[in-house]
């Protein structure tokens, strides 16, 4: 009997243990962690700026305006007038007539065309008027102009001779003309068919140059004063 009590007695001595362990504060699982790095959400991240192009590539180019340049005498013709061509190389024609006249505001010089019996179509010749500083005939002697601006008035196959050798333009080949811009026009060249006229100018100034037909002319209106 005794016995069982000493029995009993330890039993309830360890059941309390268990009891108050179990009661006990536990340990704080989370407290107990060590706690991962933070990673900050903002990198900072180092970048070197381009330099801009107008720091590294300027522009060197200066646009110049090109230089005007006034018709007066002296002037180089070259560096006014442009050159002017038309009419078609293969045409042939004969030179019949040559008139200078003065209009208000234009002084003309007519070079007009008729039929040729020179192997080929009948037509209006080609043709070119350019300025120059000198013009010279088959010789290569340079042929004397009145005027301060000389032009070149070229036509090629045509002629003042018919090719059985009968002139087919009786003029003068040298007209000393009284308007107030054109002062001579005299032909410089005929040779092979190959007509060349100077014309010689108070002073510089381009024309206006035209074609007509019915008969074929060509028409150069240099300006003047009205």
């Amino acid at each position: 009997m005794f016995g069982r009590l000493i029995l009993y007695g330890a039993l309830a001595l360890a059941l309390g243990i268990v009891v108050v362990s179990a009661c006990g504060p536990q340990p704080d699982v989370a407290s107990s962690r060590t706690p991962a790095p933070t990673v900050s959400a903002s990198r900072s991240i180092s970048s070197t700026t381009a330099p801009s192009a107008s720091a590294t590539a300027r522009a060197s180019a200066t646009t110049t305006a090109a230089p005007t340049v006034t018709p007066s005498p002296q002037s180089s013709p070259a560096a006014v007038c442009p050159r002017t061509t038309g009419g078609n190389a293969s045409n042939q024609a004969q030179l019949v007539a040559v008139r200078v006249a003065h209009q208000p505001g234009f002084d003309r010089l007519v070079f007009e065309f008729g039929q040729s019996t020179a192997p080929g179509p009948f037509g209006m010749p080609g043709y070119s008027v350019e300025t120059t500083n000198s013009l010279s005939g088959p010789s290569g002697q340079p042929v004397t102009i009145t005027g301060s601006a000389l032009f070149g008035a070229r036509f090629q196959n045509a002629s003042t001779q018919n090719p059985n050798g009968t002139p087919s333009y009786t003029g003068s080949n040298d007209i000393k003309s009284t308007t107030p811009l054109i002062k001579e026009v005299k032909i410089v060249e005929d040779f092979e068919r190959v007509l060349l006229w100077g014309v010689g100018l108070d002073h510089l100034a381009c024309p206006k140059v035209s074609e007509l037909a019915g008969p074929f002319r060509v028409v150069l209106d240099f300006p003047t004063p009205p």
